[in-house]
């Protein structure tokens, strides 16, 4: 495990787009996967700098999402569909060669599982996967309990994911109650991960993640089992991180 340490969120969003160009670079028809929320608006707004200059040529990439709330969809405000669509696909100007985004407002919620599955094992497995951590150390919508060995599924949100998902949805208290989400075995398949953490508030669960027991009471653990994965952390959120960590480097 490497953990990169940048010294604020700008230096740590366009390190993480540099390593997702360099994997891109390695493998141009990679199957790559970012996530939503706060966290990945600076890397995505680099990423798409890099399409729209030439730099990442996105015609044979493909492109899978991570999670999505049940109950809503790509047009509605908060859903990550809507935000992939948004912050990712709209701001580029050549698309992905292909693209899966679910739809939560669906009545056959196991149907789009299914239909991820197929679309992985088509272009998988995922060359570079991007996460971000929840404050109960989720990836995706893989909530503390989860079962390791779940691929694409659905699942029950948490109380932690449930005190903070308002302000998705600009303050509002929705009903929202499930999550579809990649499974920990296919984050797990993926040749390299990147977790982005910023902020004093992750600090807590970032050191708990890494240097804690691995333990689906804190599914972020697993990764200390990934043969390459970076945790890309700005000074806070790794201010509980001993400096001789092993692995740890300032850039």
């Amino acid at each position: 495990m490497q953990v990169l340490v940048a010294k604020n969120y700008d230096a740590m969003s366009r390190v993480a787009a540099d390593i997702v160009e360099h994997q891109i670079k390695a493998e141009p028809q990679a199957l790559i996967s970012f996530p939503g929320g706060d966290t990945p608006v600076g890397m995505l707004e680099v990423f798409c700098s890099k399409v729209n200059r030439g730099e990442i040529d996105p015609a044979e990439l493909k492109f899978v999402q991570l999670d999505d709330w049940v109950g809503i969809g790509p047009d509605d405000a908060g859903s990550c569909s809507n935000f992939i669509r948004e912050k990712l696909l709209k701001k580029m100007s050549k698309p992905f060669a292909d693209a899966f985004l679910f739809d939560g407002s669906q009545s056959d919620i196991d149907a789009q599982l299914e239909e991820q599955d197929a679309f992985i094992d088509r272009y998988g497995p995922i060359s570079v996967e991007v996460l971000g951590i929840g404050m109960n150390g989720h990836l995706g919508f893989n909530e503390d309990g989860v079962d390791f060995s779940l691929r694409s599924h659905r699942t029950p949100l948490s109380a932690t994911t449930k005190s903070v998902q308002r302000k998705y949805f600009s303050g509002q208290d929705l009903p929202l109650t499930e999550g579809i989400t990649l499974g920990i075995a296919q984050i797990m398949e993926s040749k390299t991960v990147i977790v982005i953490a910023n902020g004093k508030k992750k600090a807590e669960i970032v050191a708990e993640a890494i240097l804690g027991p691995v333990t689906n009471r804190v599914p972020a653990s697993v990764l200390q089992e990934h043969p390459n994965c970076i945790y890309l952390l700005d000074d806070e959120a790794a201010s509980l991180l001993p400096a001789d960590l092993p692995g740890l480097q300032e850039i």
